[in-house]
């Protein structure tokens, strides 16, 4: 099916939005952790003003283990292999592109909620600093994501959950909802 630029990314948000990133969002960016800080397309107080196919589907490292964590994540990398153009914080994507499979939109942003609540707490406890934190996590997730051996994809995983054994709303709640079926 082809379809404009501007779709894919508005499929890309509502995806987000079936997630909850936005509480994600709401705890990290106030406290420094900003993944759009220094783009010329973001103004103080205002946001966003040229949302591409990059920034759409760049994840940070909060984002990418809640993916993981709800089943959801190769779903994600899976639909936007389909988009061609992508490049750091630049969209050369055509106006119209192909995409053969749409991700179903999720409905489960309770736990993201459950996420943030985690974070926020951490926060107030002094027990993390936002940056640094989601920095060494999304470090792990890269490593994950980079491993095919069942060794070193278990030693990744082991870093990660060792990283986020304190967010425990969220993995009550995970364990609810998981497995996720959009």
């Amino acid at each position: 099916m082809v379809v404009s630029k501007q779709q894919v990314i508005e499929h890309g948000l509502a995806f987000l939005q079936g997630v909850g990133t936005e509480a994600i969002c709401k705890v990290c960016i106030p406290n420094g952790g900003s993944c759009c800080n220094s783009c010329d397309f973001l103004l103080d107080r205002v946001g966003c003003q040229l949302r591409n196919t990059s920034c759409t589907s760049w994840l940070c490292g909060f984002q990418q283990y809640v993916l993981l964590e709800m089943d959801l994540l190769d779903t994600w990398k899976s639909f936007w292999k389909q988009v061609p153009g992508q490049d750091f914080r630049q969209d050369f994507t055509p106006d119209t592109v192909s995409i053969n499979e749409w991700m179903e939109i999720p409905s489960i942003s309770e736990v993201s909620h459950a996420f943030a609540s985690d974070l926020q707490e951490l926060l107030h406890l002094k027990l993390i600093h936002i940056r640094p934190f989601n920095d060494k996590l999304f470090t792990c997730m890269e490593k994950l994501s980079q491993c095919e051996d069942k060794g070193p994809r278990r030693y990744a995983l082991k870093r990660i959950n060792v990283h986020m054994k304190d967010f425990k709303q969220f993995k009550v709640l995970k364990d609810c909802l998981k497995p996720y079926k959009a």
